[in-house]
Order: C-alpha cells, then sequence, then structure tokens
C-alpha cells in the first residue's frame, strides 16, 4: 500500500527557511519598509474590497438604483421640452 502524501511532505524546507529569510530582510528590517508595505497592501485590499463589495451592491440592486432607471425619466423630460 502507498503512503498517503500530505501538503506538508510536499514543501521544501529550504524554500520555506530562504522565503522566510528574504522576507524579513527585505520587509521588516527597518521600520519605514514595513510600514510602507502595510499601508500599501492596506490600500490595495481597500480598492479591491470596495470594487468587489460595489459589484456585489450593484447584482443585489439591479434595476432600483438610479443609474438604471435615469434613462426612463431623462427622455421623457426632453421629450417634453
Amino acid at each position: 500500500m502507498a503512503s498517503r502524501r500530505t501538503t506538508r511532505d510536499q514543501i521544501d524546507p529550504e524554500v520555506t527557511r530562504w522565503l522566510t529569510c528574504c522576507d524579513y530582510s527585505t520587509i521588516f528590517r527597518n521600520n519605514f519598509t514595513m510600514l510602507a508595505a502595510v499601508f500599501s497592501a492596506g490600500f490595495a485590499f481597500e480598492i479591491g474590497f470596495n470594487q468587489a463589495m460595489n459589484k456585489v451592491w450593484d447584482n443585489n440592486n439591479r434595476g432600483r438604483q438610479w443609474k438604471d432607471i435615469r434613462h426612463k425619466y431623462v427622455e421623457e423630460a426632453e421629450d417634453d421640452d
């Protein structure tokens, strides 16, 4: 019977050690670089999260928002003039 491989077996310890060493030495050595990484990651997350939530909101409220029904009222107002 073949032995089962787990996720833990597939990760090379040398690669993990190299990645953690590089992360520490490049990002967390200086306070400025760590703060820049944290703020830029937070900014990128905020933009992505806001765009995703706007799409969810627009899909849930399709047909009920002003941008969806505006053409009905704008055309009627132009026809009256």
